[in-house]
């Protein structure tokens, strides 16, 4: 039996996106063969099934949580001994924090030996460390909703399509977060004051044009304030920003609801809204349009394979990826962290990235912010 939950989501680059997360709860006929699914036809072959059109077969899994039964896979599938994930934003912001549950779902299903995360502070270093690197087939790159606005900002000749778009697979609701002691019990107060006085109030979030400061452009619309009248104070990563929003330097904090959302629990932080189209289970607070404000933002993340991999590596990648999503130890990220599962695999996420960079560079220039 095949069950699957649909929910649609207002986004700033693309007016309405259609996500779905899938479980199979039994065996799944070739037919409608999906990595990762359970099978019942020993060495059965799904012709064309696969990623990019290849061809899945069933077999019995000999490592991680599907251990001893037989699922849709790649015949010729090999997990990765080593991979160097390139983050462009310090320790604990949200391209880190991808990596990390990458990493260590994969490592649970027997898929990856061991990683590492590399920290750059902004996109123009994390994507020119990356595209320096030659003849490397075992690293990639985090990118997502901010990369082309950091690139734009830091005036980098750089572009994240110079690479092997490889998947794209969650997208993350933002928080808006104060201190636990703030005067702001709900988010039309604190636009209030950013309406009356918006140079006062500081605001604080992820590199300029970013998700983060795209959500607050648009959200301070919403009361007739313009992004560039904002008193936006810009970080790279929530290793910085944590202290500023904690210790009250800062009136209010947009970021990722991962970042935030341990803060929230141990009582350092209140959230006065998320941007979730429904209540999340990791972060405590009301959305957006629970409080009278029709609006929901997501910041998608994927991961890029160096531009001169070779043709068979990066398809063996792109099989472990697939195989990968709809592991347990993935889901279970997903769920963990309230990511919703937007998934998008090798030529899809390739022609989906490139219109989706236009999108967000044309949002910005109406923004101003780029």
């Amino acid at each position: 039996m095949r069950k699957s939950i649909k929910i649609t989501v207002a986004v700033v680059a693309s007016a309405f996106l259609v996500l779905s997360g899938t479980q199979y709860a039994s065996a799944v006929p070739a037919a409608k063969a999906v990595a990762g699914t359970q099978c019942d036809k020993l060495n059965q072959v799904a012709k064309g099934k696969g990623i990019n059109g290849t061809d899945l077969t069933c077999l019995k899994i000999t490592t991680g949580t599907f251990k001893g039964i037989t699922y849709w896979t790649y015949k010729n599938i090999k997990p990765l001994d080593s991979i160097e994930f390139v983050s462009s934003s310090n320790i604990g912001g949200g391209y880190g924090l991808t990596a990390i549950a990458v990493g260590e779902a994969l490592k649970a299903e027997g898929l990856l030996k061991s990683y590492t995360v590399k920290y750059n502070s902004n996109a123009a270093l994390g994507l020119g460390y990356f595209s320096g690197q030659k003849n490397r087939k075992d690293m990639l790159l985090v990118t997502g909703f901010a990369m082309p606005a950091g690139l734009i900002n830091n005036k980098s000749t750089l572009s994240m399509l110079d690479t092997k778009p490889l998947i794209g697979f969650l997208r993350e609701a933002n928080a808006i977060v104060v201190p636990t002691n703030s005067k702001y019990k709900n988010i039309k107060e604190l636009l209030a004051d950013v309406k009356k006085s918006p140079k006062t109030v500081a605001l604080g979030g992820g590199n300029v044009g970013g998700a983060d400061h795209v959500t607050l452009a648009e959200l301070v619309k919403t009361v007739g304030v313009a992004a560039t009248d904002l008193n936006y104070v810009s970080y790279s990563g929530g290793g910085s920003l944590i202290p500023d929003i904690v210790s009250g330097r800062l009136a209010a904090a947009v970021s990722g609801t991962s970042e935030f959302d341990k803060y929230v629990e141990a009582g350092q932080l209140r959230a006065l809204a998320v941007t979730s189209p429904l209540p999340l289970k990791t972060i405590k607070g009301q959305t957006l349009i629970q409080q009278g404000i029709k609006m929901t933002f997501g910041n998608w993340r994927g991961l890029l394979a160096p531009q001169d991999l070779p043709a068979a590596d990066y398809l063996n990648m792109l099989q472990v990826l697939d195989f990968a999503h709809n592991t347990i130890s993935w889901q279970a990220m997903l769920v963990d962290n309230s990511w919703i599962d937007e998934y998008r695999g090798g030529k899809a996420f390739t022609s989906w990235i490139a219109k989706e960079v236009d999108a967000i560079i044309a949002n910005l220039k109406a923004f101003k912010l780029a």
